[in-house]
């Protein structure tokens, strides 16, 4: 199939906010964790910003370059997930003048049927960012019923966990389950009554955050990001489900009550009622920030 142009695939969310947030001004450095199709990298460099974008997809790398190669020398990718990135500059010395982390699955993905994430998926439920590693469905396989349990009730915060595993795992040895379709009818007939929502979006969330290790990641990039900022520089980060948004607003609290960073957001930035009724994807959106001291953090 075709390839759809970056800029019909992509609205990028919260992008007036996290403008007003990083300040990008010409010659500055910015690092975005989560390049996508590109959209609030666009927006950075358009300000005068050098950005980096970091991605461990191919397809949204490649589509990203296309759709900035007119910024030339001023943009450059990465391959690889962000933590590693942003660890890897750390290393290096490397600073930024800001940070951007826009968390969670892309739209493209999500979109693209043959990724497995969807539940209207005819396809094997793979729905990893990336190409490396095991998929959902090998999870699936390795784990015994009580480890799936875990994994879907602590990621997906699913008080049904042990009934839809059990499920899953019955369903998976009786050979009827080999696609994401599969999967969420699996969990709908062992979930009762009416949802406002598919009753499996949660075991879908939880085998996704467990397969990309969302969450380890996302720790691991809190860790960091003291060190890879620059002086005075500023940090923003959209969480799209509690799990992840929880552990950013504890984080960055603590670093600005311990004085690792000068200031921080009080409560979460949300998207206006139009930009939600146009992208709904950016109703669950939360965007919290922080900014470094004037004086660089020190590596130990």
């Amino acid at each position: 199939m075709e390839a759809q142009e970056p800029a019909v695939l992509h609205l990028p969310v919260l992008l007036g906010e996290v403008l007003a947030v990083l300040a990008p001004r010409p010659g500055e450095r910015f690092l975005d964790c989560t390049l996508g199709l590109g959209g609030h990298s666009e927006a950075l460099l358009n300000a005068g910003a050098t950005v980096v974008g970091v991605d461990r997809d191919g397809q949204a790398r490649a589509l990203a370059s296309a759709r900035l190669a007119s910024f030339g020398g001023r943009f450059a990718t990465v391959a690889g997930t962000f933590a590693d990135a942003v660890e890897g500059a750390v290393e290096r010395g490397e600073r930024f003048d800001g940070v951007l982390a826009d968390l969670g699955v892309s739209s493209m993905q999500l979109d693209d049927h043959q990724r497995g994430f969807s539940i209207r998926a005819d396809v094997r439920p793979d729905m990893r960012m990336g190409t490396d590693g095991e998929d959902a469905l090998d999870l699936i396989d390795r784990l015994d019923a009580d480890g799936l349990a875990d994994i879907i009730f602590t990621y997906g915060e699913e008080r049904l966990s042990r009934r839809i595993a059990s499920a899953i795992k019955c369903a998976r040895s009786e050979n009827r389950l080999n696609t994401a379709e599969d999967l969420a009818d699996v969990v709908r007939a062992t979930v009762p009554g009416r949802h406002p929502r598919h009753p499996a979006m949660r075991t879908f969330q939880a085998l996704r955050i467990a397969v990309n290790d969302e969450l380890g990641q996302l720790d691991r990039l809190l860790a960091a990001l003291p060190a890879v900022l620059a002086p005075n520089g500023r940090a923003a980060l959209i969480s799209f489900h509690s799990l992840e948004d929880r552990r950013v607003k504890h984080t960055l609290r603590d670093q600005v009550a311990n004085g690792v960073f000068a200031d921080g957001s009080r409560r979460a930035i949300v998207a206006s009622e139009a930009e939600a009724a146009a992208n709904p994807r950016s109703a669950s959106a939360k965007l919290r920030w922080a900014k470094a001291k004037a004086e660089a953090v020190v590596q130990p």
